[in-house]
Protein backbone atom coordinates (compact mmCIF):
# COMPACT_ATOMS: atom_id res chain seq x y z
CA UNK A 1 0.00 0.00 0.00
CA UNK A 2 1.38 3.20 -0.58
CA UNK A 3 0.49 6.35 1.58
CA UNK A 4 -1.50 9.50 0.97
CA UNK A 5 1.04 11.55 0.15
CA UNK A 6 2.92 9.64 -1.67
CA UNK A 7 -0.53 9.28 -4.11
CA UNK A 8 -0.39 12.31 -4.24
CA UNK A 9 3.18 12.99 -5.32
CA UNK A 10 2.70 10.18 -8.03
CA UNK A 11 -0.64 12.44 -9.28
CA UNK A 12 1.39 15.54 -9.18
CA UNK A 13 5.29 15.21 -9.96
CA UNK A 14 5.67 19.24 -9.99
CA UNK A 15 4.90 19.22 -6.28
CA UNK A 16 7.40 21.51 -4.75
CA UNK A 17 11.04 20.44 -3.72
CA UNK A 18 10.00 20.20 -0.07
CA UNK A 19 7.70 17.93 -0.58
CA UNK A 20 9.33 15.63 -3.16
CA UNK A 21 12.26 15.87 -0.34
CA UNK A 22 10.08 14.47 2.33
CA UNK A 23 8.95 11.60 -0.09
CA UNK A 24 12.17 10.68 -0.97
CA UNK A 25 13.90 10.88 2.41
CA UNK A 26 11.10 8.60 3.56
CA UNK A 27 11.47 6.30 0.59
CA UNK A 28 15.40 6.34 1.25
CA UNK A 29 14.80 5.38 4.97
CA UNK A 30 12.29 2.60 3.84
CA UNK A 31 14.68 1.29 1.55
CA UNK A 32 17.33 0.63 3.79
CA UNK A 33 15.27 -0.85 6.54
CA UNK A 34 14.23 -3.35 3.74
CA UNK A 35 17.31 -4.02 2.55
CA UNK A 36 18.68 -4.70 6.15
CA UNK A 37 15.26 -7.36 6.61
CA UNK A 38 16.45 -8.81 3.53
CA UNK A 39 19.53 -9.43 4.87
CA UNK A 40 17.87 -11.11 8.15
CA UNK A 41 19.22 -8.02 10.07
CA UNK A 42 15.96 -6.84 11.95
CA UNK A 43 17.16 -4.85 14.56
CA UNK A 44 19.13 -2.61 12.26
CA UNK A 45 16.29 -2.71 9.73
CA UNK A 46 14.42 -0.96 13.17
CA UNK A 47 15.35 2.08 13.23
CA UNK A 48 15.15 2.87 9.57
CA UNK A 49 11.72 2.23 9.12
CA UNK A 50 10.94 4.46 12.44
CA UNK A 51 12.66 6.88 11.12
CA UNK A 52 10.20 6.45 7.52
CA UNK A 53 7.35 6.33 9.43
CA UNK A 54 8.55 9.60 11.49
CA UNK A 55 8.48 11.28 8.17
CA UNK A 56 5.87 9.85 6.66
CA UNK A 57 3.28 8.51 9.21
CA UNK A 58 1.18 7.20 6.62
CA UNK A 59 3.57 5.07 5.03
CA UNK A 60 2.01 1.49 5.18
CA UNK A 61 4.62 -0.30 3.57
CA UNK A 62 6.99 1.06 6.31
CA UNK A 63 4.51 -0.21 9.12
CA UNK A 64 4.01 -3.66 7.91
CA UNK A 65 8.19 -3.50 7.28
CA UNK A 66 8.84 -2.54 10.96
CA UNK A 67 5.93 -5.16 12.33
CA UNK A 68 8.06 -7.94 10.82
CA UNK A 69 11.48 -6.41 11.80
CA UNK A 70 10.30 -5.89 15.38
CA UNK A 71 8.76 -9.77 15.35
CA UNK A 72 11.86 -11.41 13.49
CA UNK A 73 13.95 -9.80 16.14
CA UNK A 74 11.76 -11.84 18.88
CA UNK A 75 9.84 -8.41 19.93
CA UNK A 76 6.74 -9.52 20.31
CA UNK A 77 5.60 -6.35 22.41
CA UNK A 78 7.05 -3.66 20.24
CA UNK A 79 5.85 -5.60 17.13
CA UNK A 80 2.21 -5.75 18.58
CA UNK A 81 2.16 -2.01 19.20
CA UNK A 82 3.29 -1.00 15.92
CA UNK A 83 0.23 -3.24 14.96
CA UNK A 84 -1.96 -1.14 16.91
CA UNK A 85 -0.79 1.83 15.03
CA UNK A 86 -1.24 0.47 11.93
CA UNK A 87 -4.71 -0.30 12.39
CA UNK A 88 -5.31 3.27 12.94
CA UNK A 89 -4.39 4.06 9.80
CA UNK A 90 -6.00 0.84 8.08
CA UNK A 91 -8.54 0.05 10.98
CA UNK A 92 -10.37 -2.94 8.00
CA UNK A 93 -7.01 -5.02 7.82
CA UNK A 94 -8.02 -8.31 9.05
CA UNK A 95 -4.57 -9.54 8.34
CA UNK A 96 -3.22 -7.34 11.30
CA UNK A 97 -6.32 -7.33 13.10
CA UNK A 98 -5.81 -11.31 13.31
CA UNK A 99 -2.04 -10.85 14.30
CA UNK A 100 -2.81 -8.66 17.28
CA UNK A 101 -5.76 -10.85 18.50
CA UNK A 102 -2.88 -13.77 18.63
CA UNK A 103 -0.42 -11.49 20.38
CA UNK A 104 -3.57 -10.64 23.04
CA UNK A 105 -4.59 -14.34 23.06
CA UNK A 106 -1.00 -15.16 24.16
CA UNK A 107 -0.86 -12.45 27.14
CA UNK A 108 -4.09 -14.02 28.25
CA UNK A 109 -6.04 -10.60 27.25
CA UNK A 110 -8.85 -12.45 26.64
CA UNK A 111 -11.47 -9.80 26.41
CA UNK A 112 -9.25 -7.64 24.39
CA UNK A 113 -8.51 -10.63 22.32
CA UNK A 114 -12.47 -11.40 21.70
CA UNK A 115 -12.80 -7.86 20.37
CA UNK A 116 -9.91 -7.85 17.67
CA UNK A 117 -11.55 -11.43 16.26
CA UNK A 118 -15.37 -9.79 16.66
CA UNK A 119 -14.22 -6.75 14.75
CA UNK A 120 -12.80 -9.32 11.95
CA UNK A 121 -16.19 -11.74 12.35
CA UNK A 122 -18.35 -8.45 11.21
CA UNK A 123 -16.47 -8.26 7.78
CA UNK A 124 -15.54 -11.97 7.46
CA UNK A 125 -17.61 -14.08 9.38
CA UNK A 126 -16.15 -17.50 8.56
CA UNK A 127 -12.65 -16.09 8.87
CA UNK A 128 -10.83 -19.57 10.28
CA UNK A 129 -8.35 -17.44 12.13
CA UNK A 130 -10.75 -15.45 13.51
CA UNK A 131 -13.38 -17.89 14.20
CA UNK A 132 -10.89 -19.81 16.00
CA UNK A 133 -9.21 -17.14 18.01
CA UNK A 134 -13.04 -15.90 18.95
CA UNK A 135 -13.71 -19.40 20.09
CA UNK A 136 -10.40 -19.83 22.48
CA UNK A 137 -11.11 -16.37 23.62
CA UNK A 138 -14.98 -16.91 24.06
CA UNK A 139 -14.21 -19.85 26.23
CA UNK A 140 -11.54 -18.34 28.28
CA UNK A 141 -14.31 -15.84 29.14
CA UNK A 142 -16.87 -18.15 30.44
CA UNK A 143 -18.89 -17.69 27.27
CA UNK A 144 -18.78 -21.16 26.61
CA UNK A 145 -21.90 -20.94 24.51
CA UNK A 146 -20.90 -18.08 21.95
CA UNK A 147 -17.45 -20.53 21.98
CA UNK A 148 -18.97 -23.73 20.86
CA UNK A 149 -20.96 -21.56 18.14
CA UNK A 150 -17.88 -20.38 16.45
CA UNK A 151 -16.18 -23.66 16.81
CA UNK A 152 -19.27 -25.31 15.19
CA UNK A 153 -19.31 -22.87 11.91
CA UNK A 154 -15.46 -23.49 11.78
CA UNK A 155 -16.41 -27.28 11.63
CA UNK A 156 -18.79 -26.37 9.00
CA UNK A 157 -16.86 -24.38 7.05
CA UNK A 158 -13.43 -26.04 7.08
CA UNK A 159 -13.87 -29.76 8.27
CA UNK A 160 -9.93 -30.69 7.74
CA UNK A 161 -9.09 -27.91 10.22
CA UNK A 162 -8.13 -29.64 13.40
CA UNK A 163 -8.46 -26.55 15.22
CA UNK A 164 -12.61 -27.29 14.77
CA UNK A 165 -12.62 -30.52 15.53
CA UNK A 166 -13.92 -31.79 19.15
CA UNK A 167 -11.63 -33.22 21.71
CA UNK A 168 -10.95 -36.59 21.46
CA UNK A 169 -10.91 -37.98 24.90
Amino acid sequence: MISFVLILFLANPQAPGDIKTHIKAAAAAYQSGNAALLRKQPTVAVPFLEQAIKIEPTFLDAYKALIEAYSAAGESLQSAAVITRFLEIEPEDSHYRIALGQFLLAQEEWARALAQYTFVLRKKPIDADALWGFAYAAKQLGMEERASEALSKGRTHYPLDRRFRPNDK
